[in-house]
């Protein structure tokens, strides 16, 4: 995407009405704090609602700022065509009130630090500054708070930027500090100041999402291949999508998932499965959960032999959500996505793994699944008593490889473990 569509990416779609809608509110809600100060009894109740007016309006314009963040991500270079005001509501939506109450609490623990000694609290800030945008960014991308706040997903975000993320974290800060002083440093409120303020958070956004884009590898992000005019093109035409998913959500109203499975993999075979993602991220509002399954099966496969395991194992733990019975096709796709599995997800491990013999009966790798979900309950679950039960499947049934000296070895040493 050239500097000029960055620039201009903010003002486009639905981004440049909540721009302007958000700087109109600003400046309403400042006119009024201002005018409430002829006494004290309308001062007081203008500090007690206003704040909820603005906490509330603003959630919405954050939404939609973090939306364009993850929209660049992807690779797109079309604004967001449309979002559901559903999907944007602090109502509905509570990430953004539960990142104002971290910022509140990173706050409380900054002023805390700082009256107790003053060259503490400024380390404590700096450490905050450093580790707030990886926070924020793991939060936007996995769209759950509760990710945010795992060290390890945060530290692999900061190693996928690598040196962009100063860069990374610059344009997010930057962004929140010219609103910041148009709110709080300009006095009296001035619109155009607002104006260029809420255009400038959503341009540092943006562009916050363009650095993401450009180390999409090293992050395992899943995003639409560049520099292809055809796919570009074959994305950018909803219609087409659109009129399928119709078609889909009639064959599936009469439990034809099976036919409306083989005409989805058709439509994806014409251009290669180049719009996969798009289709995953179009399912995901789909009404029956069996034809997204049966897609995520499909897409899975063709995301490993991509070479892209980190992205398949997101897809698989996205699936096990939706059905913990579900499987890849073979038994190597599941070692490798359990390879490609962080620590932090070992329960998902668990369900993977947990009934690999069975799942994967006429596979010679059956035994090593087992293995490898006993290594995981030793050492990341600390369920050394199961871990015994799945060794003693692999004596009963897989008894060749019970004498393979990495499994007496190990067997061993959980038995010390069990004591």
């Amino acid at each position: 995407m050239s500097l000029g569509r960055l620039l201009v990416f903010p003002l486009r779609g639905q981004g440049g009405v909540l721009s302007v809608a958000c700087a109109v509110g600003l400046y309403a809600l400042s006119a009024i704090l201002e005018w409430s100060r002829i006494g004290d009894a309308p001062h007081l109740l203008a500090i007690a609602l206003l704040p909820v007016a603005w906490i509330l309006g603003f959630a919405v314009f954050q939404h939609h700022a973090w939306a364009s963040l993850q929209h660049v991500a992807a690779g797109h270079d079309a604004p967001i065509r449309s979002i559901a005001i559903e999907d944007l509501s602090p109502l509905n939506n509570f990430l953004a009130l539960k990142v104002a109450a971290l910022l509140l609490g990173l706050a409380g623990v900054i002023a805390a630090t700082s009256s107790i000694e003053p060259g503490f609290g400024i380390g404590v800030t700096l450490v905050v500054g450093v580790v707030l945008p990886a926070m924020l960014g793991v939060m936007i991308l996995e769209e759950r708070f509760m990710a945010g706040l795992d060290p390890r997903r945060v530290a692999g975000f900061v190693a996928g930027l690598g040196p962009a993320y100063g860069v990374f974290a610059l344009l997010l800060y930057a962004g929140i500090a010219v609103l910041y002083a148009a709110c709080v440093v300009v006095f009296p409120p001035n619109v155009i100041a607002l104006l260029i303020a809420c255009y400038a958070f959503m341009l540092g956004h943006v562009l916050a999402g363009r650095v993401l884009y450009v180390c999409r590898d090293r992050l395992g992000l899943a995003t639409l291949p560049a520099n292809d005019p055809a796919h570009v093109a074959a994305v950018a035409d909803t219609k087409a999508i659109e009129a399928l998913m119709v078609e889909l959500h009639r064959l599936c109203a009469v439990d034809r998932v099976e036919r409306a499975n083989k005409m989805l993999e058709g439509f994806l075979e014409k251009d290669s499965y180049a719009n996969d993602e798009r289709i995953h991220q179009r399912l995901e509002r789909f009404h029956d959960k069996r034809l997204r399954l049966e897609h995520n099966w499909h897409y899975l496969n063709r995301l490993l032999d991509a070479n892209k395991a980190v992205r398949a194992w997101m897809l698989l733990r996205e699936s096990l959500d939706v059905d913990p019975l579900f499987r890849p096709g073979t038994a190597d796709a599941a070692l490798a996505l359990a390879a490609a599995a962080p620590a932090t997800d070992a329960a998902y491990v668990d369900l993977l793994l947990g009934d690999f013999e069975r799942a994967y009966a006429d596979s010679e790798r059956a035994p090593e699944g087992v293995f490898e979900h006993a290594r995981w309950l030793v050492s990341k679950l600390e369920r050394v008593d199961a871990a015994l039960e799945r060794l003693s499947v692999i004596e009963r049934q897989f008894p060749e490889w019970a004498e393979e000296p990495q499994f007496v070895s190990f067997r061993e040493r959980v038995r010390r473990l069990a004591g």
